[in-house]
């Protein structure tokens, strides 16, 4: 049902991936053919029709070295700067670059790209406790000091911040004077990650002061049209760095927030699972009307290896559906864009200097070119071991057969994995300047007890395996589908008191098929704002509820109890209850994603219905205070949005249609 109130819409800037060092020198390895067919998969009117990117600004992890453009220690004139940008000239970043351009303004296009900083040239940062003693500064552009990687911090009075804003001045002028226009720069990469890769940390106070005293004035002055993006990193914390940078004097130089997708919990298969609640969140803090600030997606990509590698049908599939999931879900909160990580790599998902390995829609396969130049299987920049790539042993019949890959682009060199059609699903027909149409899937057929998974005379829940099953996924609620993620096992405990007591028992498979499962937690994520799954046999990580009738409720011969989960480790007045998302589900309204948390067993939002048979809990409190098209129930269920609608507009161009 769509809800015509459309009052706060988010204009869609467009979606693309990142112009790595890894991504030129894979691209080189092609011949002309195959250049042009790579240019034309990604950015293409045929194609995915990307027209957004991202650049590192000096190396980064997927480079085979460190390099900066300026390594003369405390050159506070930046004299020395290379104007030329040499590196990225001749490792091919430059002319990926320019031709992408072309491609995408033969569409009547334009490329927005994004710069973003690792690291800056180790002799600005302070040193490791690594390093020497009595080092001056950093021996190495990897790793970092917290809360500041600047020498001196990044007050108003310190040399090296006021020497790295100029920096990132004359890295604009230098991309410019090679024909390449940047559209926004965020002001760190992952600021929160002291990785062991090319890394700068900054805590919310550091680089709040960086962009207020040093960066915000210098692009201002030299770069006034550039954006400037902050926080660049992980959704969780994203709101506390919004709220608290844009509420401060450094706001007048901030134009919105980039996000990535990974969890920060170690668990590769959280990426892209958690964080909506702080989307939703984010875009009511980026405001709304003339004051709205933009909210995108930086980065985004699978790891470790790549599905062609493992050989592995079932991981290629799992991560492309997941692409599109979080893909729709960001858009669904308020995103403006996706920009995914390396638009293309090698058969192992390098080259990487620390052998930090990742999938990405399109891999290079040279040697397997129909041509008769000679390719080696590993490039000498390839850092990594070399591991057997299971794909390589498949031939390129079966490859398309099986994989979905068309051996026309096998012949060419090019792997294209079912992460690539899961994209242009979205970014092949959502173009700049869509804008989201609210709206959510009610039910299957009008009828409230129908579902879009189960048929009416099923018990069992359908929609295929659960795979958010795992300690962190996210419990929310959403429309009640009759899938697996809404299906929930009582697991009796021992009772004293009489009580029923009980854990709640979600129950899923891993993608090699191991079967999983995990408890409902009992205490909010503190960064995520609302329950998770725990592992069940972790003793005061799982909440032990009691099941308690409530008084009056009638329910009899509707198959379903209406009942209050009560926490029966705490003596205060604590029950399962839903927690309304801050901006009101973004486009997907009311309904569309709410979370779960602990509250006051006297709230509405306390009550539940109970079908033991269908294994599904539900609540009606959107029933009674949904509006414009938001009434109705919602169903607990694991982890977010992804089997959702996904309306969008835009306009078309009349000579076209």
């Amino acid at each position: 049902k769509q809800d015509e109130d459309r009052t706060n819409p988010t204009t869609i800037l467009g979606f693309g991936g990142a112009f790595t060092e890894a991504a030129a020198l894979n691209f080189k390895t092609l011949e002309s053919e195959g250049q042009e067919a790579v240019l034309e998969l990604l950015f293409g009117e045929d194609g995915l029709g990307y027209s957004m990117g991202r650049v590192h600004m000096n190396s980064c992890d997927f480079s085979p070295k460190p390099y900066t453009f300026d390594d003369v220690p405390d050159d506070f004139t930046l004299s020395h700067f290379d104007t030329d940008v040499t590196h990225d000239v001749q490792s091919g970043m430059i002319n990926l670059l320019s031709r992408a351009s072309t491609k995408i303004s033969a569409n009547n296009g334009n490329l927005k790209l994004m710069v973003s900083p690792w690291s800056p040239p180790a002799w600005m940062k302070p040193p490791l406790p690594s390093d020497p003693p009595n080092s001056t500064y950093a021996s190495t552009m990897n790793g970092s000091v917290q809360p500041s990687c600047l020498r001196e911090g990044t007050a108003a009075n310190s040399t090296y911040a006021a020497t790295w804003a100029e920096y990132f001045s004359k890295f604009l002028t230098a991309y410019a004077d090679q024909g390449v226009e940047v559209w926004a720069v965020t002001v760190q990469n992952e600021p929160e990650f002291p990785a062991p890769w090319e890394a700068c940390s900054y805590d919310i106070t550091s680089q709040r002061d960086f962009v207020e005293y040093h960066l915000g004035p210098v692009l201002r002055r030299d770069h006034p049209q550039i954006k400037i993006l902050i926080y660049d990193h992980n959704k969780d914390d994203a709101p506390l760095w919004a709220s608290t940078i844009l509420n401060s004097n450094a706001s007048q130089f901030v134009d919105g927030t980039a996000v990535h997708w990974y969890s920060g919990s170690g668990d590769r298969h959280l990426d892209g699972q958690v964080g909506m609640a702080d989307m939703h969140a984010l875009r009511e803090i980026n405001g709304v009307g003339s004051n709205k600030k933009i909210v995108i997606g930086s980065e985004a990509c699978h790891c470790p290896s790549t599905g062609y590698a493992e050989g592995d049908l079932d991981l290629m599939w799992y991560r492309a559906e997941k692409y599109a999931h979080v893909l729709l879900a960001d858009l669904a909160a308020g995103s403006s864009g996706w920009i995914e990580w390396n638009l293309l790599l090698d058969a192992m998902g390098g080259p990487n200097h620390l052998n930090n390995l990742c999938d990405a829609p399109l891999l290079a396969v040279p040697y397997r070119a129909a041509s008769t130049k000679y390719n080696p299987p590993i490039q000498s920049w390839e850092h990594s071991k070399p591991e057997p790539v299971l794909g390589d042993a498949k031939p390129r019949e079966d490859i398309e057969r099986d994989w979905g890959s068309p051996t026309k682009y096998i012949d060419l060199g090019i792997i294209v994995q079912p992460m690539y059609y899961y994209m242009g699903h979205v970014s092949k027909y959502v173009r700049e300047g869509s804008t989201s149409i609210p709206a959510v899937v009610q039910s299957a057929s009008g009828d409230d007890s129908s579902r879009t998974f189960r048929n009416e005379e099923d018990v069992s829940a359908g929609g295929g395996g659960n795979y958010l099953v795992r300690d962190g996924t996210e419990v929310t609620g959403w429309p009640c589908e009759g899938s697996t993620r809404q299906s929930w096992t009582l697991l009796p405990m021992a009772s004293t008191s009489g009580k029923r007591l009980v854990k709640l028992q979600a129950s899923g498979t891993e993608v090699d098929g191991r079967e999983m499962t995990a408890c409902l937690g009992n205490v909010p994520d503190s960064s995520l704002g609302g329950l998770t799954l725990r592992w069940c046999d972790w003793v005061g990580a799982v909440g032990v509820y009691e099941v308690a009738p409530v008084e009056d409720s009638v329910d009899k011969g509707k198959g379903y109890e209406t009942v209050r989960f009560m926490l029966n480790e705490t003596d205060i007045n604590s029950c399962l209850i839903v927690k309304p998302l801050r901006n009101g589900g973004g486009s997907n309204g009311m309904r569309g994603g709410v979370q779960t948390t602990i509250g006051s067993c006297d709230s509405k939002k306390a009550i539940w219905k109970l079908d033991i048979q269908l294994g599904e809990i539900s609540s009606s409190y959107f029933a009674e205070n949904g509006t414009n098209g938001n009434e109705g129930d919602v169903c607990l269920t694991t982890g977010w949005n992804f089997l959702q609608v996904r309306i969008v507009s835009y306009v078309c161009d009349r000579a076209q249609t």
